[in-house]
């Protein structure tokens, strides 16, 4: 189950919170950002390598609308609860014991603070800091912050492997899990995204002493092996050995590339003034020191005294568009498609809701391939943008990563920064400088931190076999699941905040074994598995497939044109309103999610067909969706990648697959939720009243959806295939939802001009052309909000298609 759009298309367009609270949606799925980017973001054809000089880094702007929006937490808050994951992270202490927990901690590691500076190596090496110099617009000087930084931060290290803290495990000598900071900038970075490669220097790194000694060159380790002489067991030479590790290797820039499998978290420099001088002696009330600036911020490209307030990424800003509250009083469609689809018999003078004929042909857009000459790559990436695209290879490395926590160093002042796929969470500032002992305490907590407190989840770690193991109450056993993540067959995804989709093949002995249930009729033996983060307040995908089997029983429409479900698991323990109930982060409207699992017969993309095979698919589809709707299944999100196909008595049988932005019309959230993949969903759903919630979710819209996939299809796919290069509607991926109104309006402006398709899909583009003329004639100036259903699909789409296909299945309505 690739993904086939072949670029990076957006999702659910972000509410814009600048409108009142009440207009905001409560049920709305909380995409924005890179979430809204793609849930399968499929990165073939998208800009994701990152050449300073040579390449636009594309998920750039997404990035940025992800981070932006952080909410906010106090800076004891954080390291109390990261305190409290050290000593158990599935507990929850009191908030008297969580607080005294870390004024202990304090107590204990204060000691290591106090002394003046020339007898003291942790605040030597802070005074260096100080003494480098400052950047300039010609010659950026941060690179030079790192030696002093890593040196302060891994002496630290190294003198806390001594330290006991009452209630803490004590220090673990394991080279697998002890960390260390190490500077990687110059060096880049790869990993592979669907095919795309994409290439990151982060400036500092953390990693383990093992993934540290693995990156140097075999000189320098035989070097080090031969002064400790392990086999002798000296472990002073063995000390003196790690000591250098951390104190001169781990200084410089790695002999091999790090990969980001084995990176626990990133550091990123921002100088703009000399850090304080270290004081000889810190207070021992151990009060915590304010930094003048709080809160990192974008606005403005620079920090502000103020928290960053949330904003919502899509701006309501545009050409004025039509109320769509008001209906108004008109003739039944029927009558007035009529008199405009054949022009002959109404009036011969044109009117303004006739598509012009002496427009241009419509440019086609670059293709994803090719540099546009316009768009240039800033030369300085913000910090915390650059910080947001090291944690989403972070997300991407490990498929079921629960959080990421990275770091920022804004002068002499260490922001945490915690990301879920809920939303970005930023810890107030830690002047490492004027406040030493919580940036010991901090390090201390990275050094006691397993795994699962990095955000790896333990249910993901394969055995010796490549294997996982599911625990499932109701079936009594333990599922095995031996995940093929690197297939050229998964769906992968980038990004930061929402469902993070991703699909890829799976195997289990246990799953092949269970009974196939009657009513279902894909032939083939293989599994995908699909693993996603859906809002814990809807509906779950699983249920609603539940209700649409039952449906199917007595519908034939239904009946084989759905995905085949064969197990599914909620992860209980992944919920994202954990560490927020923690914090006590307000975020009641943020929509918590948690991580499922789902495992289906594996099926192929629709768009690998064309001819006829592919229209009779797509039909298929459309008419499996209205019978759907009629029993009050909402499906909400017609897209390429969710219209799939499978194969059964050499015929390819349509389906429409993925329900987890779907709901049931009794059960569901109301009908102004607003969801879809932007470049396929209804130019009603992409205006300001839309994403304030003021336009209701109808039929039709998804009709009209319909209609758009058809027209990208036949526009961008060749037997099968996706164009390589000249792809008309690119633009539509780069666009927020009133900019793809405005691009969907162009089109069907110009669209008796526009050059259709020559191969492949020549029948099915006139098809297209016949449901886009419809499209264009209603959102003429007497549209109307609501047109009945019965009549949508009867004029929009079953008389559109050829008559052949009406009996492959007949909804019409009687």
């Amino acid at each position: 189950m690739a993904n086939d759009t072949g670029a990076t298309e957006s999702k659910t367009p972000p509410r814009n919170s600048a409108l009142p609270s009440e207009h905001k949606l409560q049920s709305t799925p909380q995409a924005v950002g890179s979430a809204v980017a793609s849930e399968h973001i499929g990165t073939r054809g998208v800009h994701i390598k990152l050449r300073h000089t040579r390449r636009v880094n594309d998920v750039r702007p997404w990035i940025r609308r992800d981070v932006e929006n952080f909410r906010q937490c106090g800076a004891d808050r954080m390291l109390q609860d990261l305190l409290e994951k050290c000593i158990d992270p599935s507990q929850s202490l009191p908030a008297s014991e969580k607080s005294m927990l870390l004024k202990t901690t304090l107590e204990t590691v204060l000691p290591l603070c106090q002394g003046k500076v020339k007898d003291h190596e942790i605040k030597r090496h802070l005074r260096s800091l100080r003494l480098t110099p400052l950047s300039s617009r010609d010659a950026p000087t941060e690179p030079k912050s790192y030696d002093p930084f890593v040196r302060a931060a891994n002496c630290a290290l190294l003198q806390l492997s001594k330290v006991d803290v009452p209630g803490i495990p004590a220090f673990k000598d394991d080279d697998n899990t002890n960390i260390l900071f190490h500077t990687n900038d110059p060096s880049l970075m790869y990993q592979t995204h669907q095919g795309a490669q994409s290439e990151r220097k982060p400036d500092v790194v953390i990693v383990s002493y093992q993934t540290a000694w693995d990156a140097m060159s075999k000189e320098m380790q035989d070097d080090l092996d031969n002064n400790q002489d392990k086999g002798k067991g000296k472990q002073k030479e063995m000390k003196q050995g790690k000591e250098k590790v951390f104190m001169e290797i781990a200084c410089k820039k790695p002999h091999g590339d790090f990969q980001w499998m084995d990176v626990r978290s990133t550091v990123e420099f921002k100088r703009t003034r000399k850090p304080d001088h270290p004081p000889s002696k810190y207070d021992t009330n151990l009060k915590y020191v304010k930094p003048k600036v709080l809160y990192m911020d974008l606005k403005n490209g620079r920090e502000t005294k103020e928290p960053a307030e949330p904003t919502g990424s899509t701006s309501a800003a545009g050409p004025a568009q039509t109320s769509h509250k008001a209906s108004t009083e008109r003739k039944p469609l029927a009558t007035r498609m009529s008199a405009r689809l054949n022009p002959a018999s109404a009036d011969n003078k044109r009117g303004s809701d006739h598509l012009p004929t002496n427009d241009p042909p419509p440019k086609r857009s670059k293709s994803n391939n090719e540099i546009p000459a316009d768009e240039k790559e800033p030369k300085k990436i913000h910090p915390i943008v650059q910080n947001g695209l090291y944690v989403a290879e972070m997300f991407a490395a490990h498929i079921a990563r629960q959080h990421v926590i990275s770091f920022i160093v804004n002068n002499d002042i260490i922001h945490i920064w915690y990301f879920d796929r809920q939303n970005t969470i930023q810890c107030a500032g830690i002047n490492f400088v004027k406040d030493l002992p919580r940036f010991i305490v901090l390090l201390l907590i990275m050094q006691r931190m397993q795994d699962k407190q990095w955000g790896l989840n333990p249910d993901f770690k394969p055995d010796s076999d490549g294997k996982i193991f599911v625990h499932d109450e109701k079936m009594g056993v333990k599922v095995d699941l031996e995940l093929d993540s690197k297939s050229d067959e998964c769906t992968t995804h980038f990004g930061l905040l929402g469902r993070a989709t991703t699909v890829f093949p799976v195997k289990s002995t246990v799953l092949s074994q269970l009974p196939k249930p009657a009513h279902y009729h894909n032939e083939s033996t293989e599994l995908v598995a699909k693993l996603y983060w859906p809002e814990e307040s809807r509906e779950s995908e699983a249920a609603i497939l539940e209700e649409i089997y039952r449906i199917a029983k007595n519908s034939p429409e239904v009946e084989g044109h759905v995905p085949e479900m064969v197990w599914f698991h909620k992860f209980e323990e992944t919920s994202t309103e954990n560490i927020r109930k923690a914090l006590g982060v307000d975020d009641k409207n943020g929509g918590s999610r948690v991580l499922y699992i789902i495992v289906f017969r594996k099926m192929i993309p629709i768009t690998t067909l064309s001819g006829i095979e592919f229209l009779t698919a797509w039909w298929e589809t459309v008419i499996c969706h209205r019978a759907l709707w009629k029993k009050g299944v909402r499906h909400r999100d017609i897209s390429p990648n969710n219209l799939m196909v499978y194969s059964k008595e050499g015929r390819f049988i349509g389906v429409l697959n993925d329900y987890d932005l779907s709901s049931i019309r009794d059960s569901g959230p109301s009908g102004l939720e607003r969801t879809g993949t932007v470049p396929f969903m209804a130019m009603d759903l992409l205006t300001p009243e839309a994403i304030a919630g003021e336009v209701e979710h109808l039929y039709q819209h998804d009709a009209e959806s319909f209609i758009w996939v058809l027209t990208w299809v036949c526009l961008r796919y060749e037997e099968g295939t996706l164009l390589s290069k000249d792809r008309p509607l690119d633009d539509w991926l780069r666009v927020d939802a009133p900019g793809c109104h405005d691009k969907k309006t162009g089109f069907l402006s110009k669209l008796r001009s526009a050059h259709g398709p020559l191969g492949s899909h020549k029948e099915n583009w006139k098809v297209a052309m016949q449901c886009l003329k419809v499209i264009y004639l209603n959102y003429g100036p007497d549209m109307s909000e609501k047109i009945d259903d019965g009549e949508v699909f009867q004029l929009w789409l079953h008389d559109r298609v050829p008559t052949e296909l009406h009996g492959v299945v007949d909804l019409s309505d009687k």
